[in-house]
């Protein structure tokens, strides 16, 4: 069967595990986008260099203690949870892929065991192919520290196809296909590897590898939710028209056990029948019907919780009441006790294509879908599904388009080709560490390129969200007792952004959602003890004692806190600000202001109306409030934490040495108050500087010679990262002008840009070196000439970057 919106029947299958039909009921729970932010594209990662010209994006995503991670074809980006950049790089400078070699297939996820990242992929080189598979492991739960770089299975003829990582408690397991020379299939290879050896950065690794096995193709890794020694890998044995092998009617269910280490790595195959799946149809865009490659229907993606796999890919299928096959998402649910088959449905829509899905799971094991959308009336978006673990089986929550396409996608003009446009490969998926019940989804969509990236009509730009199926819950509130109108901080989970707040049974004032995880909320009318609680479509926030706010009697003199100045800082804290109101204390340790229920220190008030203090170190926008003498003061203000600075690139990479070449800084974390963030030429400050947004400033280089480091600092913290830029020599004299055939007239050369360091400048009479050079400035240098003849052209050439222009010199024959 298949499901819409509205599941309904589809034809008998011809297979052991045949296709149910569904009741028409949904689940009776909400999937609920809880935040979501525009992540990598196409005209952000070409700011790393024309080597990020790339389609598809092949889009990943991991989810960690703080931070969440992008990759794409080419390029990795670190976001904290509310959506800010906190670093943009390079895969192929990440991975250390060899000299001419190209990054592709990326693969991430956070392992929750060993409290690390794990990212995979291939570098290949045309025209043979040759191919090496990356590995990257995080040395800590930061994705922006370091990270240990491993690769397997280096191959002079063998083109190694989109492998895909998985982790158990013990082992790390890479799965691809091997192509001879990215032209004849050889079939699936499985390399088993050491996990804790790689997780301390160990090396050699030890490892087994199993394959080229041409009866096999496309497994995939399962990403592992809850602890388990054993690896479980599968595929689609019913495609067996893709690659010749997986001719078995069946789903391929593998158990992965032993260790490397151990000796005893054992590949335990069991495989239930499936109903087939078969290759999907090109997906249809406005105005270009069939324009969009969906590929094959192997398996793209699959996760294991406690006993339950789910997996899934493309697949074709008649919708209802439609008159042609479209592009489906196959989903399959498997217990691996047996292994069973416990579900295998397919969702659909009337008159379009659903297509490249991504499972995940939550801690309860309610099951999440991300995929793409199109049709003849939709430009290619991004759409979600799910199904809670208690639900009847093959029913899916209502499908929501989460992020519309702005436009149609045509990669023929910009990547030369004439093809039906490459899409996908794959999205990404992957479960909340730290909030059990959400599950991170990624997907492309077709956006709206510049001409002056040259990517007007082929733009993929991806979008993240963080769905739930949970009810909300309250840790805490801050401050516990106040009176009508005091602002009141609620932490907890799963808050929404049309979340409603109620102390008792009045509905709060008003409602400020800051994140899934902190809302304020402005007390009503009331008296007594009264539980705060929470209210979004899946529920309400049960009671305890730590959502409980007490009334007291309200006063006429009681503070006030009115605004703070400044309004942002560094997510590090020690930031100085300035709290206005009334009613404030001066006696040392009357009057405390909390960022978010974290202490401000060093706190001082000059008067009843000012008081100054430091800021502790947070994330995200808080709420700051303030007590004065035990009392909560009405009114409140929020500070955003600033993320950490970080800059990416300048353009352009070179200037005059003069100085006063107009350069842009691209990068995260900018402050864009004036003076807040200075760039650093080797030294020497850039002038001019103004930041328009927090990724992107202008200013003047200062002068300078040869190549210097560009570094920024934000609010006085130096910014990750850094660029390099190249001053340009210029020439404006050379005395005398004239010298001998036979070389050896010692003459001065005038300019700008020399490097006064021995073997730094030289100085070539067209194709002849000067001897002797000596700089005694960056404005003068002298020299001997070589032997010559006719008039030829002096450049000069300083730490590998050659003048702007050239003088002349004429030898004499006498």
């Amino acid at each position: 069967m298949r499901l819409t919106d509205k599941p309904s029947p589809g034809p008998p299958s011809q297979v052991a595990t045949t296709l149910t039909t569904s009741s028409t009921a949904t689940t009776g729970s909400t999937e609920e986008v809880l935040s979501s932010f525009g992540g990598a594209s196409l005209d952000q990662q070409l700011a790393l260099g024309s080597d990020q010209f790339v389609t598809p994006p092949d889009a990943q995503i991991a989810a960690g203690p703080s931070q969440v991670v992008e990759m794409v074809n080419s390029s990795g980006s670190v976001w904290d949870k509310r959506g800010h950049l906190l670093n943009l790089f390079d895969l192929n400078l990440f991975f250390k892929v060899p000299t001419g070699y190209s990054f592709s297939d990326p693969r991430v996820l956070f392992d929750q065991v060993s409290q690390r990242w794990f990212a995979s992929g291939v570098a290949f080189i045309p025209p043979t192919y040759a191919s090496v598979v990356v590995i990257a492991v995080s040395a800590s739960t930061d994705a922006t520290g370091t990270w240990y770089q491993y690769n397997a299975d280096n191959s002079s003829t063998l083109t190694h196809d989109q492998p895909k990582i998985g982790v158990s408690s013990d082992k790390v397991v890479l799965s691809w296909n091997d192509f001879y020379q990215a032209a004849f299939f050889e079939g699936q290879s499985t390399w088993v590897l050491q996990k804790s050896q790689m997780v301390a950065g160990s090396t050699p690794v030890n490892g087994a590898a199993m394959g080229p096995d041409s009866s096999r193709s496309s497994p995939v890794p399962a990403v592992q939710i809850t602890s388990n020694s054993d690896e479980y890998v599968v595929f689609n044995g019913t495609d067996c028209g893709t690659l010749g092998g997986n001719c078995i009617g069946a789903i391929g269910v593998v158990r992965i056990s032993g260790t490397p280490l151990q000796g005893n790595v054992m590949w335990n195959e069991s495989d239930p029948g499936l109903a087939a799946t078969s290759a999907p149809p090109s997906a249809d865009q406005p105005g270009m019907a069939g324009s969009i490659a969906t590929n094959d229907d192997r398996f793209l993606t699959a996760v294991w919780e406690n006993g339950v796999l789910w997996t899934g890919g493309n697949d074709a299928c008649l919708p209802p009441a439609d008159s042609a096959a479209r592009p489906c998402s196959r989903l399959i649910q498997v217990t691996t006790a047996g292994p069973n088959v416990a579900q295998n449905f397919d969702i659909a829509m009337t008159g379009g294509g659903l297509f490249y899905p991504a499972l995940g799971m939550d801690g309860g094991a309610d099951m999440y879908v991300v995929y793409n959308v199109s049709s003849s009336s939709q430009y290619i978006g991004v759409r979600i599904t799910g199904q809670l673990a208690s639900a009847p089986v093959q029913t899916v929550a209502p499908g929501q388009t989460i992020r519309s396409g702005d436009t149609t996608y045509d990669m023929n003009p910009c990547f030369g080709t004439n093809q039906t446009s490459r899409w996908g490969d794959y999205s990404g998926a992957a479960i909340d560490p730290q909030n059990a019940t959400d599950v991170w989804v990624l997907a492309e969509f077709a956006a709206v390129g510049s001409s002056a990236n040259g990517d007007a009509g082929c733009d993929w730009a991806t979008y993240a969200a963080r769905l739930t199926f949970a009810a909300p819950t309250v840790s805490g509130i801050s401050p516990s007792s106040g009176s009508v109108g005091t602002v009141v901080s609620v932490a907890g989970t799963d808050f929404t952004p049309a979340a409603s707040v109620s102390f008792g049974s009045t509905p709060a004032t008003s409602v400020s959602v800051l994140s899934a995880n902190q809302l304020n909320a402005r007390a009503p009318s009331g008296s007594g003890t009264l539980d705060v609680r929470v209210t979004t479509a899946d529920g309400t926030s049960a009671t305890s004692t730590a959502d409980q706010f007490t009334y007291g009697a309200a006063c006429s003199t009681c503070a006030t806190l009115s605004s703070i100045s400044p309004t942002s800082g560094p997510a590090a804290g020690a930031t100085t600000v300035t709290f206005s109101g009334s009613g404030f204390d001066p006696s040392a340790g009357k009057t405390t202001f909390s960022f978010g229920g974290a202490a401000a220190t060093n706190v001082i008030c000059s008067n009843t109306t000012v008081c100054t203090g430091t800021s502790p170190a947070g994330s995200g926008t808080v709420t700051v409030t303030a007590i004065v003498d035990g009392v909560a003061a009405s009114g409140a203000a929020t500070f955003t934490y600033l993320p950490p600075a970080s800059l990416t690139s300048v353009s352009p990479t070179s200037g005059a040495a003069t100085g006063g070449t107009t350069v842009t800084f691209t990068g995260s974390g900018f402050d864009t108050t004036s003076n807040r963030t200075t760039f650093s030429f080797g030294g020497a400050a850039a002038t001019g500087v103004s930041c328009s947004s927090s990724t992107t400033c202008t200013g003047s280089s200062p002068a300078g010679i040869g190549s210097v480091t560009v570094t920024a600092t934000v609010n006085g913290a130096p910014a990750g990262g850094s660029a390099t830029f190249s001053y340009i020599p210029s020439l404006s004299s050379i005395s005398p002008s004239t010298g001998t055939a036979a070389g050896g007239t010692t003459v001065t050369i005038t300019g700008s840009g020399f490097d006064t360091a021995a073997g730094k400048t030289t100085f070539s009479f067209g194709s002849a070196t000067a001897t002797s050079v000596v700089c005694s400035s960056a404005t003068s240098c002298g020299v001997v000439t070589p032997a010559g003849s006719g008039v030829v052209s002096v450049v000069a050439m300083v730490d590998g970057q050659q003048s702007s222009n050239s003088l002349s010199f004429r030898y004499r024959k006498k």
